[in-house]
């Protein structure tokens, strides 16, 4: 059976994410909104399903059916239910007009069956994820989808939604210091899920830059062991050791090692030296916050200036340790008056130290970017990020 998954705004590093983890499904469409794979089974979506972060929905794509078998699909769910039948319903491309029609007449096909029902939907749109959690469609496997190609038509269940009240808790639940920012932890987790090699069974994760330790965070809810951190910064490093003490008292089997140490010296980090590391995940190292009051030119200059010293030194260390496995990283770009300012003294770097991982299979219709990234936008941010993975030559 076909699966349909509903990609987040970035829908690039939704789709490098979801190929990522399912690395054996075969491609048949992929677009801006949405990808659809074969060659892969339900039980093995809901084994990895929770972590994704930037896919909304998964549901399985049913054979072609004609209209009246929708309500009649539907008809035969209700008719297994002992209770008032309460479900959701979805169409796609979401047509709002079109949306409030098939409930209409969904709800008439119950009724003259004599189903007392109620459709959740609210306003007569979509569903959100929130709305199908809320209203426990998934566990009544009653939310419905149909793809309306108005020559074809395409429908069957829900069968995952992501939990976005988790993700709300783990992120607003933290300590945190707004003048010296964080990464989000939905794309901490992407970045984790880019690092993984055929879903491989990782133990140790390495965030030589680690701020307030969201990616290790993140690592610990997908059931990683072993989590290491350093910075130079004793500020960072005492932040870091706070988000995670709730945290180790429930996941008592996590170790968790996290010390003070500059990462221009990676040939004495005694990190990699100790300790079988399968993968380094990791934010760029923030040199200052810049604000729309205080951005300009110069100023981003003498940060990359810093930030190229910084880099030179460490993917240099790198090199001399021998470091072979995957490293996932994101280095800044600007937004500076509705203009692109991109670090382009990091990719002579790159160059100089590294291979470039491909994010996507060969010949798909989407690429990344002519260096190789992927990019995460955030609205109303001044500074963004540029994702690369890569393998130390």
């Amino acid at each position: 059976m076909l699966h349909w998954f509903e990609l987040g705004r970035e829908f690039k590093l939704s789709i490098a994410e979801i190929l990522s983890v399912f690395k054996d499904a075969s491609v048949i469409y992929s677009g801006k909104s949405v990808l659809i794979l074969d060659n892969i089974d339900k039980q093995e979506i809901l084994q990895k399903a929770d972590s994704l972060w930037w896919t909304i929905k998964i549901f399985e794509l049913g054979l072609k059916v004609d209209k009246n078998a929708v309500f009649e699909s539907v008809l035969d769910e209700a008719k297994l239910k002992d209770w008032k039948f309460n479900y959701g319903f979805n169409l796609y491309p979401d047509k709002q007009e079109k949306v409030k029609k098939y409930l209409l007449e969904i709800k008439r096909s119950l009724q003259k069956n004599w189903v007392s029902s109620r459709y959740v939907n609210k306003n007569d749109k979509n569903l959100s994820s929130a709305q199908i959690l809320w209203n426990s469609l998934l566990k009544k496997w009653a939310d419905f989808n149909l793809i309306d190609l108005d020559w074809i038509f395409y429908f069957w269940k829900t069968i995952w939604v992501q939990d976005i009240d988790a993700y709300s808790a783990r992120d607003y639940g933290k300590s945190r210091d707004m003048d010296i920012g964080m990464l989000p932890p939905k794309l901490s987790q992407i970045m984790i899920n880019l690092s993984r090699d055929n879903w491989k069974e990782i133990n140790s994760l390495y965030d030589p830059f680690v701020w307030l330790w969201t990616i290790l965070i993140e690592w610990a809810y997908m059931w990683i062991k072993k989590l290491f951190g350093s910075d130079f910064n004793p500020k960072m490093v005492q932040e870091s050791k706070s988000n995670l003490w709730n945290l180790k008292s429930k996941i008592w089997w996590l170790e968790v090692k996290i010390i003070e140490f500059d990462a221009r010296d990676m040939v004495d980090n005694s990190i990699l030296k100790e300790n079988n590391i399968d993968s380094i995940v990791s934010e760029w190292f923030l040199w200052e916050v810049m604000t729309k009051k205080n951005i300009w030119m110069q100023r981003i200059d003498i940060q990359k200036k810093n930030l190229s010293k910084l880099y030179e030194k460490f993917f240099s260390g790198l090199k001399q340790v021998w470091f072979s496995e995957n490293i996932v990283i994101s280095f800044p770009f600007w937004d500076v008056k509705w203009k692109y300012v991109f670090f382009e003294e990091i990719y002579d770097i790159l160059d100089k130290y590294c291979e470039i991982q491909d994010l996507f299979p060969s010949e798909f219709n989407f690429s990344e970017t002519k260096s190789g990234s992927l990019l995460y936008k955030r609205p109303k941010q001044l500074v963004w990020r540029e994702i690369f993975k890569l393998k130390i030559k």
